[in-house]
């Protein structure tokens, strides 16, 4: 009876262990449980707090780009960047933008190649532009189409609002003065830009916006 008794006592005691130690694994799987959706909520957080912070950094870029409107807003090499995109779109071919100097004048200048014996160059101070010009060094009236849409192409450079109906009105309100006792002309436009034509006596076309 008591080799029983003791028996009885030897598996209440191992049970209890047993219940115990499953307690204790609960509890430590309760803990891990709680602490891995902790991680999680705290990982989603900050997964919401980056999206928030990428989302308004997107939306001031945005706004900074809005901003810049006409060239003198803008970097010289966001205007460079303006004249390759939107000369490839208006399909005039530019060799790439060369920094030079002449006669203590900074500018930037590309060849194009679409119109031989042509260029649009760029003028700054410091880090100012100063202004766009485009150079065309011989004009007949085969090359008059090209010309115009060089032109066009400079205006739309200029200030992105302006589109291209709109930029060949203005080329044509320009050349409306054009006469061979008046061989220059120019306009202050809306946009606070002053547009100007000139054709000298040996034939060179010079189009400058500032």
């Amino acid at each position: 009876m008591k080799s029983n008794l003791f028996f009885v006592l030897i598996y209440k005691y191992m049970a209890i262990k047993i219940i115990k130690w499953i307690g204790d694994k609960m509890k430590n799987r309760k803990k891990s449980i709680i602490i891995f959706f902790l991680i999680l909520i705290f990982l989603s957080c900050g997964k919401k707090e980056n999206t928030k912070n990428e989302s308004e950094n997107k939306n001031n870029i945005e706004q900074i780009e809005e901003q810049m409107i006409t060239f003198k807003d803008k970097s010289i090499e966001k205007v460079i960047n303006d004249f390759e995109v939107n000369s490839k779109k208006n399909k005039i071919e530019i060799n790439k933008f060369e920094n030079l100097k002449y006669e203590n004048q900074n500018f930037y200048k590309a060849e194009i190649i679409t119109k031989e014996d042509s260029n649009y160059t760029i003028s700054y101070q410091g880090i100012d532009i100063k202004g766009l010009a485009l150079k065309v060094g011989t004009v007949s009236n085969s090359d008059l189409g090209i010309i115009e849409d060089m032109v066009v192409n400079l205006i739309e450079v200029s200030d992105k609002r302006i589109m291209e109906d709109e930029a060949r009105i203005l080329y044509a309100q320009l050349l409306s003065d054009i006469k061979e006792d008046k061989l220059s002309n120019s306009i202050k436009y809306k946009n606070g830009i002053t547009y100007a034509i000139q054709v000298e006596r040996t034939g060179v076309l010079i189009f400058s916006a500032q």
